[in-house]
């Protein structure tokens, strides 16, 4: 049975600031380096042999490819909202790893305790022991429309 494995992770958060939401989030993406890719959102288990990568292995993906990936996201009209996004994955000695994700109307460094709070919960859950935990996270002060995002960019 031939299944979609992925072999690397890479993570990374942004935020913007636009006229529209939409153009917020396509900001955040463009200054990323990733928004050439039609997302497209799983769920949270890493496969125990993918490896953490970098910005240069998302960008060796063809423009337009399929991007799966874990996202979290916020977006906000109200001017003077503080948003944030944060990913927290872990890796697992025993079994799959999990990535969490947290957004809300809080500084990036409590949406960031917040998400590793839920990866820890998730490991305890699987009887298994932390082998690594990675993180990202960004926050935003709303002038017209924000957008926070944090993204575990899955490479195939």
């Amino acid at each position: 049975m031939c299944m979609l494995t992925p072999h690397t992770f890479v993570l990374l958060s942004n935020a913007a600031d636009a006229p529209t939401s939409l153009n917020a989030f396509d900001k955040a993406l463009l200054d990323m380096g990733v928004s050439d890719y039609n997302y497209i959102k799983v769920s949270s288990i890493l496969p125990p042999s993918c490896k953490r990568g970098t910005i240069d292995d998302a960008r060796n993906v063809p423009p337009g490819s399929f991007m799966f990936s874990v996202m979290s996201k916020i977006v906000s009209e109200e001017p003077g909202d503080v948003i944030s996004s944060s990913l927290a994955c872990a890796k697992t000695n025993e079994t799959v790893g999990c990535i969490s994700e947290y957004s809300g109307h809080c500084s990036a460094k409590e949406a960031e305790r917040r998400a590793i709070d839920m990866a820890y919960e998730m490991v305890e859950k699987r009887g298994a022991t932390l082998a690594s935990l990675h993180t990202t996270s960004s926050d935003h002060v709303v002038e017209k429309s924000g957008c926070s995002i944090s993204l575990c960019l899955l490479l195939y």
